[in-house]
């Protein structure tokens, strides 16, 4: 399929227009968290590191802990009205 100049394959049309993009100033991580691991967990994270070939053993904590938090406080936000009352 040939695509004139202005069009795109997908069907969305150009605007001349450029997106910007804004992001925040990255913050620097300089507060520590230490938790402890019976043998068993430890290893199991080794593992997991090593098939799956992760480097970065505290961002895979963090990519995965994070989310969970931020999804939980989310949900337990305090609303106007109670959720039986919404429906």
């Amino acid at each position: 399929m040939k695509t004139t100049k202005g069009s795109s394959k997908k069907g969305k049309k150009k605007t001349g227009k450029k997106k910007i993009l804004l992001k925040s100033a990255p913050r620097p991580r300089n507060k520590r968290v230490v938790f402890a691991l019976n043998e068993a967990e430890h290893n199991a994270l080794l593992s997991y590191c090593k098939k799956y070939n992760i480097s970065n053993r505290s961002h895979l904590i963090r990519s995965t802990l994070m989310p969970s938090i931020l999804k939980r406080f989310n949900e337990d936000y305090p609303t106007l009205f109670h959720e039986e009352e919404m429906h």
